[in-house]
């Protein structure tokens, strides 16, 4: 099976909702009209309420709490705001087992998403915007999502794999063919994505290695090491010691300045990923 044949097997793919296809839309339109955006976004009363619990989490809680999408704007950015709406709208847009553990998947996410900003703010080599950074982030892993529900069967089996010593990628690649990477860029294909956002996701596991590199790749890559060596109890301290240096050269980066901001990159993460599934 590839991973078109998989696509072929879904009756009805996850659909996005058309707010977000007009905020992905919007990265490279700087004329976007912000206040008729923020309208559309305060019409959805799902996406706007949960995009107002983030808003108004520990994560960018500052003075009074904020009780409308155009207040969020004025406190976090209309840049910032865009991200949590795609976060929102995502995480309704799939129907997941009880088995899988969303709560978790989400909070490494946002984890991995609020490194990755932190990164693409500090990047010397490369020019990248931090809310594209993290919305990269935010969407690196959504052909994990597909997985679990398009293929739970699968997705169990691959779970007994890893629990028998094998690593997510090798699993994936030897029940079915693929890894999450593959079905994560071939559903922004689908969704119509653009490139920026495929490549960031397709190229993430080995980002150095392609002819042309996504440098939010390599951010995905190295802030996936950075977050998964934190939560493993690994100290800030050897982590910094253990950055892949090709990948912190290629950006521009001082892995010295990241390791005293961990802890509270990893709180805010937490923070929003309650947020959204609460």
């Amino acid at each position: 099976m590839d991973v078109l044949q998989v696509f072929q097997k879904i009756k009805e793919l996850p659909v996005i909702p058309k707010l977000m296809h007009e905020l992905m839309d919007s990265f490279n339109d700087e004329n976007s009209d912000i206040g008729k955006i923020a309208e559309k976004i305060a019409m959805d009363q799902v996406i706007s309420a949960k995009v107002l619990r983030m808003a108004n989490s520990a994560a960018y809680r500052r003075g009074k709490e904020v009780a409308s999408v155009e207040q969020a704007v004025i406190r976090i950015g209309f840049a910032r705001l865009r991200s949590l709406v795609v976060a929102a709208s995502l995480s309704g847009g799939f129907k997941i087992s009880s088995d899988f553990n969303i709560q978790k998947f989400w909070t490494d996410t946002f984890q991995v998403a609020t490194i990755a900003r932190t990164l693409a703010a500090q990047s010397s080599a490369v020019q990248i915007e931090p809310e594209t950074a993290f919305t990269c982030a935010l969407l690196h892993d959504i052909g994990e999502l597909l997985i679990q529900s398009a293929l739970p069967e699968e997705a169990g089996l691959i779970s007994i794999s890893m629990e028998q010593g094998a690593s997510r990628v090798e699993a994936q690649r030897e029940l079915l063919g693929f890894d999450y990477s593959q079905v994560g860029a071939e559903l922004a294909r689908q969704w119509s994505l653009s490139q920026t956002f495929i490549d960031a996701i397709a190229k993430q596991l080995n980002p150095l290695q392609h002819e042309e590199v996504s440098s939010e790749a390599v951010l995905i890559r190295l802030s996936v090491f950075v977050s998964f060596a934190w939560d493993a109890g690994v100290p800030a301290e050897l982590i910094v010691k253990r950055f892949p240096k090709p990948l912190a050269e290629h950006l521009g980066v001082d892995p010295e300045t990241l390791a005293p901001q961990l802890e509270e990159l990893h709180q805010q993460g937490n923070a929003l990923a309650e947020m959204l599934t609460s």
